[in-house]
């Protein structure tokens, strides 16, 4: 199960890449205007010639979807990439450059979101959680990348901690085994400092019970934070077959499993695992339509979209899940 989860990380990572090739990617509207993101398609260009030196297959299946990039694609991670930056930015901005503050990308696999936020945020740690394999690929890489090695300032591999500097942790574990994640986040975070909390396509591959343990072991662990969620549901009315359909493919393809997708279907069942804190949802489609029209001009540039209707079926079975517990 471990690797072939694994395996969707990459998928994630082709997406991005593809994404920054047709320039949705970064987005002069938000990433750039409003969160910093300088030098954005630099530092993933860099990291996938360092992912070169690690494993020519990764690189060769990553480097593939160019080829194949379709738009109703690049719109979603267009979509799903540029708010969870927005949201982790506005979160941050309200804390204060001043206070010290934290991130948990659990599940994070290779995304480099930790570099332009280091930049512009001094005072805040990033923490990267994955499997061990993941980890492995993830920190050789970063080693082969001389601008990302000498701006993440790594030093030494220490002990099972295969990436290490004074704000950046990288650090493999089992997020389905409690206590190993307890034990592991225990050394790297403080319970007492502000935290933010990303999962990412990561709940959907977890048991319930394993995801509610964690969730509720995480939101009482750290005095205060934010927790953003992206996730697919599976859809609640009586004739959607986006779950089912979506299912069935995964097993047949990958024999993946998503154990919840049924179980929180809706976007208020999805809200309810965050019970009792503080929650708001949309589906991704909600937020498509509130793009500016001078952005939205622009996405058309890029690609032509004949799959209007496709893309409104996709956003609406994703979801963005804000929760807040603590004086934060």
């Amino acid at each position: 199960m471990e690797r072939v989860v694994q395996q969707t990380d990459y998928d994630a990572l082709s997406c991005r890449i593809s994404a920054i090739y047709k320039g949705y990617l970064p987005s002069p509207c938000y990433q750039l205007a409003k969160c910093g993101y300088m030098g954005y398609k630099e530092i993933h260009m860099d990291y996938i010639n360092g992912l070169k030196h690690v494993s020519r297959r990764i690189h060769g299946k990553v480097t593939r979807t160019l080829q194949s990039s379709y738009p109703v694609m690049n719109y979603g991670t267009y979509l799903r990439t540029v708010s969870i930056d927005l949201e982790l930015n506005g979160i941050l901005s309200k804390i204060g450059k001043d206070q010290r503050v934290q991130i948990l990308d659990l599940g994070g696999g290779s995304d480099l979101r930790m570099v332009p936020l280091l930049r512009n945020y001094p005072n805040l740690k990033f923490v990267d959680v994955d499997y061990s394999e993941s980890t492995k690929v993830k920190s050789k890489a970063l080693w082969e990348t001389q601008g990302l090695r000498e701006f993440l300032k790594l030093q030494e591999p220490q002990g099972d901690q295969l990436v290490r500097s004074d704000r950046y942790e990288l650090i493999s574990c089992d997020l389905n085994d409690l206590n190993q994640t307890s034990v592991k986040l225990d050394k790297v975070t403080d319970a007492d400092v502000p935290t933010i909390i990303i999962t990412e396509c990561v709940l959907c591959y977890m048991t319930q019970d394993a995801s509610q343990k964690l969730i509720e072991y995480l939101i009482n662990h750290y005095k205060s934070g934010h927790w953003v969620s992206y996730d697919p549901i599976g859809g609640s009315s009586e004739n959607d077959r986006f779950g089912t359909i979506m299912q069935a493919n995964l097993r047949d393809s990958r024999n993946l499993e998503m154990p919840t997708l049924m179980i929180f279907n809706s976007k208020e069942k999805y809200a309810n695992r965050f019970a009792p804190l503080q929650t708001s949802i949309q589906d991704m489609w909600e937020l498509f339509n509130k793009i500016p029209q001078d952005e939205i001009k622009r996405l058309k540039s890029l690609q032509f979209l004949d799959e209007l209707e496709e893309l409104k079926v996709m956003q609406t079975h994703y979801v963005f899940c804000k929760s807040q517990w603590g004086n934060v």
